[in-house]
């Protein structure tokens, strides 16, 4: 009798787990949705995009489903960022904007990190910088489901610099272009530049006709499209710039638990890939520009130090003052490179 009781109930149980499955399977939702980057169609993060949503795909069994929209087909990535926070564009993957929350400014720490490896091990869902942008993003409407590693910045520098400089002895009275980005503009002058905020669409002119000598926030490929205007290339490393994989954080909320564990594995697959693809990128653009006559320098540690210790001392305290607060300053601090005393 025992026995029998015994295989009753665990008949039971079993039709139990299978008609719980079949429930899930029955009601699991179908999803469209649409994915887009803001930049030109032959950038990496083209590629990033279809990866993630052919993931999603595979991963959801069909279930949610991206249409990939090519750049520029759903404005500038401004605009679709904009779009992401409102809903009408269901996942993003654009470069961080600073405007919602001086926070973001983050996005640029300068001397935060010395090596790529450094920089991996911060991102992904479990990287200590992930759960910090995510919380930034949340107030405005965004879920970080990744963060891309685009490409260290470095600087550039036009005929008008006769010697090549790396260490802030060196800086003093060089017309720096920066970015209008409030970071840029209190770190560059602790470095001994002129800083000059240019925008992005007239810097190549600027440096042509010598309204700047060199300009920042330049990663190898950038400089390599400037080529023309360019005499030499110093791989600084003195900021990392991060892009972001979003969702809209109101569909993110409504998702059942394992739909949130299907885009965070797909997030966290295509995000480690183009990590380890970046640093290939990186070192390809700087063949280029050796190849199109344009000098390419590295930046030994103890030069990579002196930048930082300037910038730590002088630019930092401004930086959590103005930008970051007190609470995420201690946090970039625990876990920045640490530099000789």
């Amino acid at each position: 009798m025992n026995t029998r009781k015994c295989l009753v109930f665990s008949l039971v149980a079993l039709l139990t787990i299978v008609m719980g499955m079949t429930a899930f399977d029955a009601y699991a939702k179908n999803y469209e949705w649409k994915i887009s980057q803001g930049i030109a169609e032959d950038h990496p993060a083209a590629t990033r995009c279809k990866q993630f949503a052919q993931l999603v795909s595979e991963k959801s069994k069909g279930r949610i489903k991206m249409q990939y929209f090519p750049a520029g087909a759903l404005g500038d990535w401004m605009e679709q960022i904009e779009a992401n926070r409102m809903g009408t564009l269901e996942v993003g993957l654009n470069a961080g904007s600073t405007s919602y929350d001086p926070r973001t400014n983050l996005i640029f720490m300068p001397y935060l990190f010395a090596t790529w490896d450094e920089a991996r091990n911060a991102i992904g869902s479990k990287g200590w910088l992930t759960p910090i942008f995510d919380e930034l993003y949340s107030s405005i409407g965004l879920k970080v489901l990744g963060i891309y590693l685009n490409a260290w910045d470095g600087m550039a520098f036009t005929k008008r610099v006769t010697k090549v400089v790396k260490t802030p002895d060196e800086f003093k009275g060089i017309k720096m272009r920066v970015p209008a980005i409030r970071i840029f503009e209190v770190y560059i002058p602790a470095l001994g530049f002129i800083s000059t905020p240019i925008a992005y669409s007239e810097t190549f002119t600027a440096l042509q006709t010598g309204i700047v000598d060199a300009r920042s926030a330049c990663p190898a490929v950038e400089a390599y499209v400037m080529r023309d205007a360019l005499n030499y290339f110093v791989a600084t490393r003195d900021a990392f710039e991060y892009w972001f994989l979003t969702v809209n954080k109101g569909l993110w909320d409504k998702l059942s638990k394992e739909d949130k564990a299907i885009l965070t594995a797909a997030a966290d697959k295509v995000m480690d890939d183009q990590a380890v693809a970046a640093e290939k990128d990186e070192m390809e653009f700087k063949k280029k520009l050796e190849d199109a006559g344009v000098k390419v320098y590295e930046v030994s540690q103890a030069e990579w130090e002196a930048g930082a210790k300037a910038v730590r001392e002088k630019a930092w305290p401004k930086i959590e003052a103005e930008l970051l607060g007190s609470l995420l300053m201690e946090k970039v601090k625990a876990h920045a490179t640490k530099i000789s005393k």
